[in-house]
């Protein structure tokens, strides 16, 4: 059974029954949705950007600096994105020194590595970044898709943030904030939950969509 993240709220756990009972089911029988004509989404592994992260990859392990077992997000057959820091929304609050560290999470299943997710946890602050190539668990249609193909697009180019409380969730006590870009032909979702004491964090959609351009490409590799 692949292992998904357990959201911390009542409307989380709604909200996102859908992908994980799919993704539990596609994962525990890989080779009957291969049987089946499984569909899934084309990537772009000619992005200059994906074929300058592999580049780099290899002269780094000819050089000694990174083992080729060093991160098994390398070796997924979907390109990975992560913040490569925490995002600016989370981290203007966060404590200096090592207990500001997240406590990281990463899923994927290796049997069938076309889908993956990590999440931190900030203790107050959730943030998770997601996605899957299969065809049938593309993301609701309601979630706004940034094709981010310009890396040096302007600021109204960044994503639009979609933000969910207590007064649009009954029974949620904190506040949820999501977004959706497209790179490489891929979607890939944001979420940032906040406790109700974190809430501010999770309501400022504007510096969450900025915080889009610290998606840095940190695994994946092109099928043979």
């Amino acid at each position: 059974m692949a292992p998904v993240h357990k959201p911390r709220f009542t409307a989380v756990i709604m909200m996102q029954t859908a992908l994980p009972i799919a993704g539990v089911l596609l994962a525990a029988l890989p080779a009957l949705a291969g049987a089946a004509g499984q569909k899934t989404l084309t990537v772009n592994w000619d992005d200059p950007e994906i074929k300058g992260f592999a580049e780099a990859r290899t002269a780094n392990i000819a050089a000694g600096v990174e083992a080729e077992s060093d991160s098994k997000l390398t070796k997924l057959q979907i390109p990975v994105l992560a913040f490569e820091r925490p995002p600016e929304a989370v981290a203007r609050n966060l404590r200096a020194g090592p207990e500001a560290a997240p406590e990281r999470v990463e899923h994927f299943d290796a049997a069938n590595p076309i889908w993956y997710q990590i999440v931190e946890d900030y203790g107050d602050v959730t943030v998770s970044v997601e996605a899957d190539l299969r065809v049938q668990n593309t993301f609701d249609a309601s979630h706004p898709v940034y094709d981010n193909a310009n890396r040096s697009a302007g600021i109204s180019d960044e994503p639009q943030v979609s933000v969910m409380d207590e007064a649009s969730e009954e029974g949620m006590e904190g506040y949820i904030a999501e977004y959706t870009i497209t790179r490489f032909g891929v979607p890939y979702t944001v979420t940032v939950e906040c406790t109700a004491e974190a809430k501010e964090q999770c309501k400022d959609s504007a510096q969450l969509a900025k915080d889009s351009a610290l998606l840095k490409l940190v695994g994946g590799e092109k099928p043979n």
